[in-house]
C-alpha cells in the first residue's frame, strides 16, 4: 500500500489514502471522494490531478510513478 494525500476540491481537509500500485486515477476519486463524502457531497465526472496534469481515467498509480506521501488532487471535470 502507498499513503498518498488526496485533497478534494471543495473541501477544507487533505486526507491519507491507502492505494495500491494498480489503483487507477478512477479508483483514487471514488476512495477520496467517499472518505470526504461527510464533507463534501460526490460530484459527477471527477478527475485526478497529479503533479500539474491531468491523469487519464485509466492511468495507475504506478504508470504516474507516485511515491509515497504524495499529493494529487481531485477536480470536477469543469476545473482545470
Amino acid at each position: 500500500m502507498i499513503p498518498l494525500y488526496g485533497f478534494l476540491y471543495g473541501d477544507s481537509l487533505g486526507l491519507v489514502v491507502l492505494a495500491s500500485p494498480s489503483d487507477t486515477a478512477v479508483d483514487l476519486c471514488s476512495k477520496l471522494q467517499a472518505a470526504a463524502a461527510v464533507r463534501v457531497a460526490p460530484f459527477p465526472e471527477p478527475r485526478v490531478r497529479y503533479q500539474g496534469r491531468r491523469l487519464a481515467d485509466w492511468e495507475t498509480v504506478a504508470d504516474a510513478k507516485m511515491q509515497p506521501l504524495e499529493r494529487f488532487d481531485v477536480v470536477p471535470a469543469t476545473e482545470r
